[in-house]
């Protein structure tokens, strides 16, 4: 664990790795072969390399570098306490404070993952450009307290909901 202001192993390698790749192509001939004497300077052991490694090959696609840290496939449902980003569709059509209240119900339980997509879709479905945090409430609401055969017909638009 690092403390505060205090950046982790991965991160002083990348920075090292970024400094010496810049540098080799600023004409640096020797620095690829400064950067070995860097990585000792600067203290990292063969664990905090082998995760910077695996990391790489992740990034780069490489499939058993990705199955060795674990990576989830996509279709798998989103881990507790993970973050949902929108894409740009949902950016433009809710606004940042209505998009601030959906992820606070969400991270306080009161919608579940499911719930949370059942939410996003009926807005985008309604129309309504931008869906304020009110409208996001309401819907939120009707979709937690009822099931999800059994959302009524709102005031603000049609109800069909959108794939």
């Amino acid at each position: 664990m690092t403390r505060a202001g205090e950046r982790d192993p991965g991160q002083r390698l990348f920075a090292l790795l970024a400094r010496h790749l810049q540098a080799y192509l600023d004409g640096d001939a020797f620095a690829l072969d400064a950067l070995a004497d860097a990585i000792d300077d600067a203290g990292l052991d063969a664990e905090e390399l082998e995760t910077a490694v695996l990391a790489l090959r992740a990034l780069a696609g490489d499939g058993p570098a990705i199955e060795a840290i674990g990576a989830v496939p996509a279709d798998a449902a989103p881990a507790d306490g993970s973050h949902r980003v929108a894409s740009p569709e949902e950016r433009d059509s809710l606004s940042p404070e209505a998009w601030g209240c959906l992820i606070d119900l969400r991270r306080r339980g009161t919608l579940d993952p499911a719930q949370f997509e059942r939410v996003i879709d009926r807005l985008a479905a309604l129309g309504v450009r931008p869906v304020g945090p009110a409208l996001a409430l309401e819907v939120a609401a009707n979709v937690a307290l009822r099931g999800s055969d059994d959302l009524p017909l709102l005031s603000h638009g049609d109800n069909e909901i959108t794939h």
